[in-house]
């Protein structure tokens, strides 16, 4: 009698390796994923940074900063502030240096591989946290949390994009480094458990092509 035997077929395999690239783009699947980020991205970016109410002498972090398509408008933005950048993947950081060379030759932005959950920066040391359908990926979810909270100056606000659970199994970043799925209950839970649950948390369902539904959430932390 021959056991059965289970075969991953290349749509499986084609899927886990999108997947973890998305989650960590490294190589040459790195600097494609970069140009897909691009455009899956754009429009979430607007939501998120139009939330942001970005002033221009903010110091700004931006978690996950991708290919970095989005750090040259935050520094536009953020005229005579400091932008930050931290990014778990080299090849991400090394694509977004050389598209923002000139900022960080002027000294504006700095950019610098890290863990979202330990970040590199000290307490109280920016006054807003963007984080752009990065929050999949972080684990714990809560550290993640906890150290946005730690970097931000009271009064400063976190705004965090993510596409809604209902549509995320459409998405080819949704696979095995997908650690945190997002309704806007548990999106609302997550965040009134954190440090943040004392400050002031709202969030908007926005819509984009093609049906998807994304979810930006704004939070701030509390001025005293």
């Amino acid at each position: 009698m021959v056991d059965n035997i289970e075969f991953e077929t290349p749509k499986l395999l084609l899927h886990d390796y999108v997947a973890d690239q998305f989650a960590a783009p490294s190589g040459f699947g790195g600097s494609l994923i970069a140009l897909a980020m691009r455009v899956i991205n754009w429009l979430p970016y607007q939501a998120a940074v139009a939330r942001l109410s970005v002033r221009q002498d903010d110091r700004m972090l931006e978690i996950g900063f991708g290919p970095g398509s989005g750090l040259r408008r935050l520094t536009k933005q953020a005229v005579f502030g400091k932008v930050f950048g931290i990014d778990r993947s080299r090849t991400m950081v090394s694509i977004a240096t050389a598209r923002n060379q000139a900022s960080i030759d002027a000294g504006q932005l700095r950019l610098a591989e890290g863990s979202f959950e330990a970040l590199p920066l000290p307490e109280q040391s920016v006054d807003a946290v963007l984080a752009v359908n990065i929050l999949y990926f972080v684990d714990p979810l809560h550290k993640a949390l906890s150290e946005a909270y730690r970097v931000l100056a009271p009064g400063g606000r976190l705004v965090i994009y993510v596409t809604d659970h209902s549509h995320m199994s459409w998405l080819q970043f949704n696979g095995s480094e997908t650690k945190n799925i997002f309704t806007t209950d548990s999106l609302a839970s997550s965040l009134t458990a954190s440090e943040f649950g004392a400050g002031s948390i709202s969030i908007e369902k926005v819509w984009l092509p093609f049906g998807f539904r994304g979810l930006v959430a704004v939070a701030t932390k509390p001025a005293s």
